[in-house]
């Protein structure tokens, strides 16, 4: 599962469903030519016309599912602006710019490792992905997913391909825990895991939590950052992070990172929070 990253390719694929998961949160279903797509690697759409600008600027999206026989790929979303409702609103049958695959992988632990995956929101589609990959390896992931509300959960379908053992947190208190995420995340690590290795994507506050948690029980962790892209690869340097190793010089811009380049992937330990 570490195999060097597949190319990236742009061209036009075509939507074949599009389906509401969730109060404004929307399942997209696109037959792509090429389904050699790393867990944790996301894609660029451009939901528009050849004849039209608008939207300008592409969406980036993780990948939640892969169906190799389909030729089929997964987006999960939440409808919140422009360019992701006019994603919502193509029929089956219309074409969306794609550019993808894009970014690195979430790297895998070592064996008889347990991992604790940690998704909020929309942070969650990565990990699914990752969970089922996991699981054909052999792996018994933990799944961990917080949300606002139970209106806002995925649905269990969703959800139960990436891990048997499937626990959640809603703010409000209407679904699961009652509270965070990672009060859901301090109680998988008081379990007597063997070997427990983090993986988290979500709001940046909810893995600034868990980082925080899992460098007091040193405990490996990984996050996929969620930072703003225009061009997906590295040109505009629009979503910098700050390494917290100041002397180190990974790239022409100092310590600092470029999401799409040298992630979306890190260990939770490189970054500033």
């Amino acid at each position: 599962m570490n195999e060097p990253s597949p190319t990236a390719t742009d061209v036009q694929v075509r939507v074949v469903a599009t389906t509401e998961v969730a109060e404004a949160f929307f399942q997209t279903r696109l037959e792509v030519p090429d389904t050699t797509i790393r867990p944790g690697q996301f894609i660029q759409l451009r939901p528009r016309s050849e004849q039209s600008i608008y939207p300008f600027l592409r969406i980036p999206l993780s990948v939640a599912a892969v169906d190799v026989q389909q030729q089929t790929i997964d987006v999960l979303y939440e409808q919140v602006g422009p360019k992701t409702t006019a994603l919502r609103h193509l029929a089956a049958g219309d074409e969306v710019g794609f550019l993808g695959p894009l970014g690195n992988h979430f790297p895998t632990p070592e064996p008889g490792a347990v991992p604790v995956l940690v998704g909020g929101g929309i942070g969650v589609p990565p990990l699914i992905y990752f969970g089922t990959s996991l699981r054909v390896h052999g792996y018994e992931p933990i799944l961990l997913v917080g949300a606002r509300s139970a209106n806002k959960h995925l649905p269990d379908r969703l959800l139960a391909p990436a891990a048997a053992d499937v626990r959640r947190a809603s703010d409000d208190g209407t679904l699961g825990h009652a509270g965070f995420v990672t009060g859901l995340l301090h109680s998988a690590l008081d379990e007597p895991l063997p070997s427990p290795v983090v993986y988290t994507c979500g709001p940046h506050g909810m893995m600034a939590a868990v980082a925080r948690l899992c460098a007091e029980r040193d405990v490996p962790c990984f996050a996929s950052l969620e930072e703003y892209m225009a061009c997906g690869f590295g040109v505009c340097v629009g979503c910098v992070v700050e390494r917290a190793n100041k002397e180190s010089l990974p790239s022409p811009y100092g310590h600092y990172a470029r999401v799409c380049i040298d992630g979306p992937i890190f260990d939770a330990r490189q970054i500033v929070w």
